[in-house]
């Protein structure tokens, strides 16, 4: 395969995007760029030809321009997950805690952490630090260590499990809701549509906080070439941490309007996309349609500096993702 060139658009210029090595080149085929004035992707999103058939974000909507600041909330941080892992059964996930405050942070040792299931119904499961009740993984393994932040760095910790489930699914359990007690003394957050899907298993194991990004956006850690990377083309741009805090407020505000929908039952795409602009959200940023499975809508809604809330809506479940939009083209994965 052929190298590609490297075409940022200028109206991207001031987002973070996910690492690109030299050795893997990119093409940004992203629409709405030729205003000089144009909004980082969140705005009005425009049709775009690119391979995901998706709406690609463009300019800002006429109608309420595009939310580009978020406030923190009176704890001082915020905190989310990052998508799950997954290979030959053994699963893992990284919870990450952003400093938005304006003091530091001291995080000391591992998380602690109480799993519910879709109903909010306790999962019993036993949770251990470090690896050795789950698998063997160094990472997980490190002696715990104070972590102290400062207003805008971040610190992440993971949770590993196993899923061995091949007959017995009635058996099987899964946790939807995490709730996080960063540190003692301090309150639990809860964290919606985990997807801790830990079979029959029931063990949880908890790694140690440790910082992930310092106050200047620099990431720590790991930066050599990944195989992966030769696929950045189909990868979301990657949140700042002040980017997501204009995400996580948004799902906040659409997880109850849909919720509200889902237990009246009876949606389509068309109530769906209504109850999205409910909350505020203009028209043009939000987007709703079937996805050819039963009562199944799929939606996205873009809130600003590129980031996107995106789901689907059953009779039985909803769920709200927060994360950047598609270097392909649009916010949620292509149908």
């Amino acid at each position: 395969m052929g190298h590609r060139a490297v075409r940022i658009p200028a109206c991207m210029s001031d987002m973070t995007f996910p690492r690109v090595r030299a050795a893997v080149l990119v093409i940004l085929a992203l629409a709405g760029c030729g205003d000089e004035h144009a909004a980082a992707p969140g705005g009005k999103p425009t049709p775009s030809a690119g391979l995901s058939g998706r709406p690609t974000p463009g300019t800002a909507s006429p109608e309420r321009p595009a939310s580009t600041t978020a406030s923190c909330p009176a704890s001082g941080v915020v905190l989310w997950t990052r998508e799950p892992s997954a290979a030959m059964g053994l699963r893992s996930m990284s919870v990450e805690l952003y400093n938005c405050g304006d003091r530091n942070r001291v995080l000391k040792g591992y998380p602690g952490i109480g799993l519910l299931d879709a109903d909010l119904h306790p999962v019993k499961a036993a949770v251990g630090h470090g690896s050795s009740s789950v698998a063997q993984v160094d990472s997980y393994d490190r002696p715990p260590a104070t972590v102290t932040l400062r207003p805008g760095e971040v610190a992440s910790a993971g949770i590993l499990w196993r899923n061995l489930v091949t007959d017995h699914p009635e058996r099987a359990v899964t946790a939807q809701v995490l709730d996080i007690t960063p540190m003692p003394g301090a309150p639990a957050e809860r964290l919606w549509d985990v997807g801790i899907d830990l079979g029959t298993t029931r063990k949880v194991a908890v790694g140690p906080w440790e910082k992930v990004r310092e106050a200047n956006g620099v990431e720590i850690g790991d930066n050599a070439p990944h195989y992966g990377d030769n696929h950045a083309w189909r990868r979301r741009l990657e949140l700042s941490p002040a980017d997501r805090m204009v995400g996580e407020p948004a799902a906040g505000r659409i997880r109850p309007a849909l919720e509200r929908l889902r237990v009246k039952g009876g949606f389509t795409a068309e109530s769906v996309r209504a109850e999205l602009l409910s909350p505020g959200f203009p028209a043009a940023d939000a987007f709703a349609h079937a996805t050819g499975a039963t009562d199944e809508v799929a939606y996205e809604v873009y809130p600003g500096r590129g980031a996107c809330v995106h789901g689907e809506l059953q009779p039985k479940r909803l769920t709200v993702a927060v994360d950047g939009v598609r270097l392909e083209g649009g916010c949620a994965p292509p149908a």
